[in-house]
């Protein structure tokens, strides 16, 4: 039963579809959720043909927070040209509880990498396993401490991308944390 329901102008639902899955990572047993959102008849002429659609790859992953995969009309002009949008729940956020962002198994301190090569290893499945994209089409982003996940990303794998953006990338980190003049930095001290 639905409670509450806002209409979005130019939005018909029934153009769109969603799926949630999880994609296995490198370790063979941790499960990255992930979400995909789309046009029906893009994804149904891929499933024809074959051919690789263009995609946009998001993430975050730090802090412990969580991506939630709501509804954005922001996203509406990427879907309306065609574009599938993906969020990797990866490993630093909050999606799966605590453990997913905090030691051993997963992102903080030194197991941050673990943010990093999961975010690889959805882009990989999406290319390799999925067969979704490929190179040519696919493009990655993150803001903030998520630009500090696409700025290691694209050193890991840079083939696997031919776009990559990085709003607001927090890129210089270990200048800016021993800078206490900075604004905000002291309180982010426990975290990195």
């Amino acid at each position: 039963k639905v409670l509450k329901e806002k209409k979005v102008p130019g939005y018909d639902k029934a153009l769109y579809g969603t799926e949630r899955t999880t994609v296995t990572a490198r370790d063979g047993t941790t499960q990255i959720p992930v979400t995909l959102v789309y046009r029906n008849d893009v994804m149904e002429e891929h499933k024809a043909s074959g051919k690789p659609i263009p995609t946009h790859l998001y993430g975050y992953g730090s802090y412990g927070a969580c991506m939630e995969a709501d509804f954005r009309a922001t996203r509406l002009a990427l879907l309306n040209r065609g574009i599938v949008y993906v969020m990797a729940h990866i490993r630093g956020g909050g999606e799966m509880g605590r453990q997913w962002y905090e030691e051993p198994n997963g992102a903080k301190y030194l197991c941050k990498k673990n943010t990093f090569n999961d975010f690889v290893d959805v882009a990989k499945w999406l290319v390799d396993d999925r067969k979704m994209t490929s190179p040519e089409v696919f493009s990655c982003e993150g803001r903030s401490a998520g630009g500090l996940l696409i700025g290691a990303t694209i050193n890991q794998a840079p083939e696997l991308f031919k776009v990559a953006i990085l709003g607001v990338p927090f890129v210089d980190v270990v200048p800016t944390m021993i800078d206490a003049s900075i604004p905000l930095t002291t309180l982010e001290w426990e975290e990195w």
